[in-house]
């Protein structure tokens, strides 16, 4: 709940800094995610051990600030804070990306109430990065139990379309591409160096997203 505060205010800020010649919005949604099987090795300075482990489907949930520029209302930028998860019986990644992206819409169905299209099909791409990336393996002997945390890499891409109900208010449904490199350290016991671990996982999602975007 606290990641999730700290971006709505995040995004508040980027949606209360908009310029007088751009179209601010901001986007709330959840929906199902599903990650690919992955292939998850965890290593010493001695052993290694490499398994391919399928997930569950979770829920994936966020929120998404930015804006539209008006000169251009087919182009716009955008910054996105989400909760992701991956878990199996021996794995579990819990993810808080954060993602700038740039984004590109089509208008259909302008008219003068709604010079931006009632209708309005759109698809982005950016880089992302997971402050905070808690993952955990049992990956059995040698290792064992590994658990911890580090920043996660990737990229994200959406694309979806809007359905503009009024000026201020949209309804949207979305499918989002996610890939992470996630290389975590378990430094194990502190008095010993021997004990340092390594979690890898290059972790590839789809998400199918439902929301509702607040214009401005």
């Amino acid at each position: 709940m606290r990641e999730l505060i700290t971006g709505l205010v995040t995004c508040l800020l980027v949606v209360t800094a908009i310029p007088a010649f751009a179209e601010g919005f901001l986007d709330i949604y959840t929906g199902p995610s599903f990650t690919d099987s992955a292939n998850i090795t965890v290593s010493s300075d001695t052993n290694s051990t490499s398994k391919k482990v399928g997930f569950s489907n979770e829920l994936t949930h966020g929120i998404r600030g930015g804006y539209w520029f008006a000169k251009l209302p087919w182009f716009g930028i955008a910054g996105d804070f989400s909760s992701q998860h991956a878990r199996s019986a021996h794995a579990k990644f819990d993810l808080t990306p954060i993602c700038a992206m740039v984004l590109f819409r089509i208008p259909i169905a302008a008219d003068k109430e709604i010079p931006q299209g009632r209708v309005q099909p759109y698809a982005g791409i950016g880089p992302s990065i997971s402050l905070y990336t808690y993952g955990a393996v049992d990956s059995g002997p040698p290792l064992n139990h590994t658990n911890d945390w580090d920043p996660a890499y990737g990229v994200q891409a959406p694309a979806g379309i809007a359905v503009q109900l009024t000026r201020r208010l949209a309804l949207f449904s979305e499918y989002r591409y996610t890939f992470y490199d996630i290389r975590i350290r378990d430094s194990g016991s502190i008095f010993s160096s021997a004990d340092t671990r390594k979690i890898r996982a290059s972790l590839s999602g789809h998400n199918l997203l439902f929301g509702v975007s607040f214009r401005f």
